[in-house]
């Protein structure tokens, strides 16, 4: 029970960090009416912050910049707004079938790479397990086996700690 209550909690605090950014948003993007009708906008978001490295800033800007994005201002290290003219969409045929213009995320996901991570070590660590009991079959005790649960679950949550350092590094 105790890891849904905090799931649950953890899910409610990003709603509302969410809802917080849409709104701190919008309050930062009021444009007159003139203005949207010769721009459209748009902001790239990183989940692990990656725009607090500056080579990774100017290469989003410079990849942005093939579709006709010009970066307007930067929110913080995972939020960055762009803007380019309505008439670029007409050369959007024209760019590498890499770039999409109207992308809205950078980089990878940290959840999505924590649950690869937890797994992969989740699968060594049973597989682990299995050649204990295996090798000692005879004289297992759950007594016995507690150390190793806590080493398996220990080497899981630094893994996962590594993983997500590693994510916020790119």
């Amino acid at each position: 029970m105790a890891y849904h209550g905090a799931h649950i909690a953890a899910t409610a605090a990003a709603e509302r960090r969410r809802k917080l950014e849409e709104a701190e948003e919008e309050k930062m993007t009021k444009y007159n009416n003139d203005s949207s009708e010769k721009w459209e906008y748009k902001i790239v978001r990183s989940e692990t912050g990656a725009f607090r490295k500056p080579d990774v800033l100017a290469a989003l800007a410079e990849e942005e910049s093939l579709a006709g994005w010009e970066m307007l201002e930067k929110f913080d290290n995972r939020r960055i707004r762009f803007r380019r003219p309505v008439e670029a969409r007409k050369q959007d045929h024209l760019l590498p079938q890499h770039i999409d213009p109207y992308r809205t995320n950078y980089g990878g996901s940290l959840t999505r790479l924590g649950v690869l991570v937890a797994l992969g070590l989740l699968m060594l660590g049973v597989l682990f397990f299995s050649l204990v009991m295996y090798r000692d079959a005879s004289s297992f005790s759950i007594a016995g086996a507690a150390p190793v649960i806590a080493i398996l679950v220990g080497v899981m949550a630094v893994g996962l700690v590594v993983a997500v350092a590693a994510a916020r590094s790119r």
